[in-house]
């Protein structure tokens, strides 16, 4: 295991990660996903994307073929479907109704933000090779 590409590839995808979720989700889609005021913990949420990103960088390293920028929105994509569905699956147990478009605008954003996350970890993998 190469330690350098687990800690540089999941400490930036984690920021990055949290960035584009604050990009996307407080900024752009705000009218889609309200938030009540002093819901949100931004420290949990923060070690939630640091926690993604490190998913990434553990992912990437192990296998070396991830080293490039489409590789990286390949890998990504692929990661980011199978854990966006799960999380998405698991809230909808928890919910007596589902909207789907809801479910459907998340999980399309959650695949640009994973694909994009994707990129810029396989890059960092890749410099650090």
């Amino acid at each position: 295991m190469n330690l350098k590409k687990l800690l540089g590839g999941g400490i930036v995808g984690g920021i990055s990660f949290f960035l584009l979720g604050w990009i996307t989700y407080g900024m752009l889609l705000k009218d889609y996903f309200p938030q009540e005021e002093g819901s949100e913990n931004l420290t949990f949420i923060f070690l939630g994307s640091m926690s993604y990103g490190f998913l990434f960088g553990w992912i990437f390293q192990l296998n070396e073929g991830i080293g490039k920028c489409v590789s990286g929105i390949k890998a990504g994509f692929g990661i980011g479907l199978f854990t966006t569905l799960y999380v998405l699956f698991f809230q909808a147990m928890n919910q007596p109704q589902i909207d789907v478009q809801l479910m459907v605008i998340d999980t399309l954003t959650m695949l640009i933000i994973s694909a994009l996350m994707g990129a810029i970890v396989a890059v960092v993998n890749g410099k650090l090779s």
